[in-house]
């Protein structure tokens, strides 16, 4: 699971900025592209952010009773 939360922070973290920088667009359901909105790129990084947390996570030790 660890290289999958590193796999996903890269991802979450290269899409948002493609789309910060306009490089990418989501279509809608009608097939023209939406309004461009800053709060998405802040999405995608939140989302590369807790990945990493979860990454960190999966690094730590187990507790063992």
């Amino acid at each position: 699971m660890k290289p999958l939360a590193l796999i996903l922070a890269v991802v979450f973290f290269v899409v948002g900025l493609l789309y910060g920088l306009g490089k990418i667009e989501f279509l809608t359901k009608s097939g023209a592209a939406h309004a461009h909105h800053m709060s998405h790129l802040v999405l995608f990084w939140v989302l590369a952010l807790l990945s990493l947390i979860w990454y960190r996570f999966q690094s730590s030790p187990r507790a063992t009773r």
